[in-house]
C-alpha cells in the first residue's frame, strides 16, 4: 500500500536561466524569490525529506535558503540538462531516507503551483495503487509537478540530458495518473513571460 507519509520532494533549481538573462530562481514576487516560493510550497506539505538541487549560480542562490530548511545538493553536471538534476535530487532524498516510497519533482518557475495541488496529486495516487505515479496535465502535455513511486526510481536515477523526466513520462504514459493542472502551462522562461505574469497579477 502506497504511504504518502513516505514521500519526499526534490525542488529542481539548477538551471542557468539563459533565456531569462538572469537567475530566475532569484526573481522576486510579493516579497520573496521564486526559489523561496517553491521552498515554502514544499515545507507546507507533510512530505519529507525536501532536497533543493542547485547548479548554475549555486553560491548566490544558496543564500536564499535558511539553514535547516532543506537538504541542499549541488549537481556538478547541471550543464548536461535537467535529467541529471532529477537523478541528483532523488539520490539525495534516498541518502537521507532510504525507505522512501515516492518522490515529487517540482520546479521554481510554475508560479501557480501550491501545496494543495501536491496534496491532491498524492491523494489521487494513493487511491490508484496500480499506477506508477501521478503527473500534471496541461493542454496536451504531461509534466511536472510529477510524483513517482519507487518502482521508477532506478530509471529516474539513470536520467541524463535536457529532457528531464519527459522520456520516462512518455514511456510510462499509460501507467501514470494524469492530474489536471491547467495553470501549469504558465512557466517563466523569458523576460516576456515574467512581465506577462506580473501584468496578470496586477490585473
Amino acid at each position: 500500500m502506497f504511504n504518502i507519509s513516505s514521500t519526499g520532494i526534490a525542488l529542481l533549481a539548477a538551471g542557468a536561466s539563459t533565456r531569462m538573462g538572469r537567475p530566475k530562481q532569484l526573481l522576486r514576487f510579493q516579497g520573496r524569490s521564486l526559489l523561496q516560493h517553491g521552498l515554502d510550497i514544499a515545507i507546507a506539505t507533510p512530505f519529507r525529506p525536501i532536497a533543493v538541487v542547485l547548479g548554475a549560480n549555486a553560491e548566490l542562490i544558496e543564500t536564499e535558503i535558511e539553514a535547516g530548511q532543506t537538504l541542499v545538493v549541488h549537481n556538478k553536471d547541471w550543464q548536461s540538462g535537467m535529467g541529471s538534476s532529477v537523478a541528483t535530487g532523488l539520490q539525495a532524498l534516498l541518502q537521507s531516507e532510504p525507505g522512501l516510497e515516492a518522490a515529487f519533482f517540482i520546479l521554481v518557475d510554475q508560479p501557480y503551483l501550491d501545496a494543495l495541488r501536491l496534496l491532491e496529486m498524492a491523494r489521487q495516487l494513493e487511491m490508484a495503487p496500480e499506477m506508477f505515479g501521478a503527473v500534471s496535465k496541461y493542454g496536451d502535455s504531461l509534466g511536472v509537478p510529477a510524483l513517482f513511486r519507487r518502482i521508477l526510481f532506478p530509471e529516474l536515477l539513470a536520467l541524463k540530458g535536457q529532457a528531464g523526466a519527459k522520456p520516462l513520462i512518455r514511456k510510462y504514459r499509460n501507467n501514470l495518473l494524469p492530474v489536471p493542472f491547467p495553470q501549469g502551462q504558465f512557466d517563466l522562461d523569458t523576460p516576456e513571460d515574467w512581465q506577462a505574469f506580473l501584468k496578470r497579477e496586477e490585473e
